[in-house]
């Protein structure tokens, strides 16, 4: 059975996930339109959505197995990499906060998201976590 660490980890990662779908949505129009700009100066008129949403479907699903990894294949290297991406996106949040291209919107589901992954990631690495992923290679004695 889970431990109460890992639930919660479970609860704010997939969070996070819903909010980035969310923040995604609501901000599709404007997201869209720089993306369509953007690819239009380079040649490639008209691939912005297509791109955006390929995008979109890649970053959940790399999400999910990793989560998977996690919660349910109980991989612990995977809290490592998961840490490591979080300390990235929150670097990046911190780079692209005062960035034009940055909507005030966008930037609250950002945040939001953020803020969940890294809550998430604390429980990855609280004592009874830590014991869970222990017990699966066999170090804890099976009481």
């Amino acid at each position: 059975m889970k431990p109460a660490s890992i639930k919660k980890f479970d609860m704010l990662y997939l969070g996070s996930i819903v909010v980035g779908l969310i923040g995604f949505a609501v901000n599709y129009g404007a997201i869209a339109d720089q993306a369509n700009a953007q690819l239009a100066a380079a040649g490639a008129e008209g691939m912005g959505s297509g791109i955006m949403i390929g995008g979109l479907l890649l970053g959940v699903a790399i999400s999910l197995a990793l989560w998977f990894l996690v919660s349910v294949a109980r991989i612990e290297l995977v809290k490592w990499i998961l840490a490591v991406f979080t300390a990235w996106s929150v670097l990046s949040l911190l780079r692209g906060a005062g960035s034009e291209l940055t909507g005030s919107l966008n930037l609250v589901f950002g945040v939001i998201g953020t803020v969940l992954n890294v809550a998430a990631i604390w429980f990855l690495f609280q004592p009874d976590a830590k014991a869970w992923f222990a017990e699966k290679r066999g170090a804890a004695n099976p009481d």
